[in-house]
């Protein structure tokens, strides 16, 4: 019974954590800072070794909340890249593939208003390196703090690749304020607007 109870503490701990965050990140949203700060980011990104010798290359179309993909996508479109962009599997539950995605694509919204590739497309989960999105990030042991779906913890556990994450300043954190558990994959770069923790 106590392990059950301990579980769900560290459950409502990560909830709340996700819940303020989110209300962080949307006041954030709309500011010019926020705008500059994913600026700097894509700049920082794109010094990376961990790009330049990559060519598949995972994604997922950003939320107003997260750091703008748009022009990375477009970037590393322009760097001869292969971009594969994450869709939810509706049938398989909390799991997701990775779908080519051109500038020919045509997309569609999911349940969690995140754009996907529409209709067939080449599926390649085992990919070079993988763009990950989250909520926050711990500088010290590089934890994420993901919006509690599993997609990519789950997705990580079985093909597992080199990892970038993007973070903000409202993103990063000295060391993680939320429970980590032991499913719970870890960063291996995160690029902030000022540094690249590696």
């Amino acid at each position: 019974m106590p392990a059950i109870f301990c579980y769900l503490e560290l459950f409502m701990k990560k909830t709340e954590m996700r819940k303020e965050q989110k209300q962080v990140l949307t006041t954030f949203a709309d500011t010019p800072q926020k705008k500059k700060e994913d600026q700097a980011i894509l700049r920082q990104l794109f010094t990376l070794d961990l790009i330049k010798k990559s060519q598949t290359i995972g994604v997922t179309s950003s939320l107003p909340i997260e750091i703008d993909t748009s022009e990375i996508i477009a970037q590393l479109w322009d760097l001869g890249k292969e971009v594969y962009l994450a869709r939810a599997n509706p049938d398989r539950a909390h799991t997701q593939d990775f779908l080519r995605y051109t500038y020919r694509s045509k997309l569609t919204k999911s349940k969690f208003g995140v754009e996907e590739v529409a209709g067939e497309a080449e599926i390649k989960n085992d990919l070079d390196l993988l763009i990950v999105p989250g909520l926050a990030f711990s500088q010290d042991n590089h934890a994420r703090l993901g919006f509690g779906g599993g997609y990519y913890d789950r997705f990580l556990a079985k093909h597992p690749t080199k990892t970038i994450a993007l973070a903000n300043s409202k993103m990063i954190f000295e060391t993680a304020t939320w429970p980590i558990e032991a499913t719970d994959v870890a960063m291996d770069v995160i690029v902030t607007p000022n540094k690249i923790y590696r």
